[in-house]
């Protein structure tokens, strides 16, 4: 391998730890707590590499945030981009956003803690607006398919979208606990929940025999 082709493996190796030994640190810590100096001991490497990789702390906050909204955003444009229609590509996307979070919580749970400090109010635009990516990505799939005919023409897809991301930030939460009431043991599989959600979502409440165009 060339040398120059081996630094950028190597940078690359070293921005990836940063980032998860960053997300463990804001996760466990808060980010106000959470010094560089601390962070590159956690990654093993020295504030020097730190800055070489990210000019500031927020930065790097920022950027453990974007890695993970990047990774699922990715994610949800290969479920809505896949044939097999709206309903199966809205099952793909709730299941698959449940196992995201799974994968990413620490990131997960530092965001939800901390857009709710206001010590953090300076930085919550930013944070909204690397969340919105892929909260406007979902609302753009519901309004294609609105638009071809393949959900009804007076759905709300922003509010679709809300009921959809909000039921897993919920369950996130509190499945525990969840899973403890009557009848929703199924909080604990991303497959289960997954359908039935979309399920009521996408057929809604309604007797079966008005909502038959719809199946």
């Amino acid at each position: 391998m060339p040398v120059s082709a081996k630094r950028k493996e190597d940078s690359a190796g070293g921005r990836q730890r940063l980032l998860e030994a960053a997300a463990g640190a804001f996760s466990e810590s808060g980010y106000a707590a959470s010094s560089i100096a601390a962070i590159a001991r956690r990654a093993g490497m020295s504030k020097s590499t730190v800055f070489h990789h990210f000019p500031s702390k927020e930065a790097l906050y920022l950027a453990v945030i974007g890695e993970a909204v990047d990774d699922f955003g990715e994610r949800l444009d290969r479920y809505f981009s896949a044939s097999g229609g709206v309903a199966a590509a809205l099952r793909g996307f709730q299941e698959e956003h449940l196992r995201h979070m799974a994968r990413h919580r620490q990131v997960v749970r530092l965001i939800m803690r901390e857009l709710q400090d206001p010590a953090l109010d300076h930085r919550r635009p930013l944070i909204l607006e690397l969340l919105s990516t892929n909260f406007t990505r979902l609302v753009r799939q519901l309004e294609s398919a609105r638009e071809a005919g393949d959900i009804r023409r007076t759905a709300h897809c922003h509010v679709a979208a809300l009921a959809l991301f909000a039921t897993n930030a919920f369950l996130f939460q509190h499945a525990g606990e969840l899973a403890g009431l009557p009848g929703l043991g199924l909080v604990e599989r991303p497959d289960e929940i997954a359908k039935a959600v979309i399920d009521l979502i996408y057929h809604g409440l309604e007797p079966d025999a008005s909502n038959g165009a719809a199946a």
